[in-house]
């Protein structure tokens, strides 16, 4: 009798076993509090790869001129097979960059503290000491004096020595400022 009862005690705790895994499974399936999350696509990511048929538009905006240069980027081929994660930590907005991407357009604006080309490479005649001056740089106020030529302001007609003290006659090329001062040898 008493393997007997050591036999049915196990069928007892086997079947009691079974009821509550039966009864778990049932309250996990069908209560909504307990429905298995699936994984979730990050919406925020952006899983655009570059590639040879990207478009990439480099924006370099200098905030002394307030002027934006706008060119292709002339290094795209380093850029194919990057995702705009892997452009971010390139290109950082600690470092002055600022990456935009729609459609297959990727535009890497880059804010330079400093005067744009155009304007660092303006000439202007000023006078030095009674002589015509030759200065380079974006404004009167910030400007370098590169050389004095041997021709006295007064020499100039009166229209041209005004322009001259005030700082104004300016050049965007030194061709165009050789040129001027080509005109002026009539007056030494």
């Amino acid at each position: 009798m008493g393997r007997m009862s050591a036999i049915l005690m196990v069928l007892v705790l086997l079947t009691g076993f079974g009821i509550g895994m039966g009864i778990t499974f049932l309250w996990n399936h069908f209560n909504p509090d307990n429905q298995v999350q699936k994984p979730v696509i990050n919406a925020h990511e952006n899983a655009y790869t570059i590639n040879k048929d990207s478009q990439v538009i480099f924006e370099q905006e200098y905030t002394r001129c307030k002027h934006i240069v706008i060119s292709e980027y002339n290094q795209q081929e380093q850029l194919i097979g990057k995702t705009m994660s892997e452009l971010n930590s390139v290109f950082r907005p600690s470092d002055g960059y600022r990456l935009n991407l729609e459609g297959e357009t990727l535009t890497i604006r880059q804010r330079i503290d400093d005067w744009c080309p155009r304007d660092k490479n303006m000439y202007r005649l000023k006078e030095y000491h009674g002589r015509v001056a030759i200065y380079q740089g974006p404004d009167p106020d910030n400007d370098k004096l590169l050389r004095v030529t041997n021709l006295p302001v007064d020499a100039l007609p009166k229209e041209v020595q005004d322009k001259i003290r005030t700082g104004s006659y300016e050049f965007t090329s030194e061709e165009a400022l050789n040129d001027a001062l080509e005109n002026f040898d009539e007056y030494l």
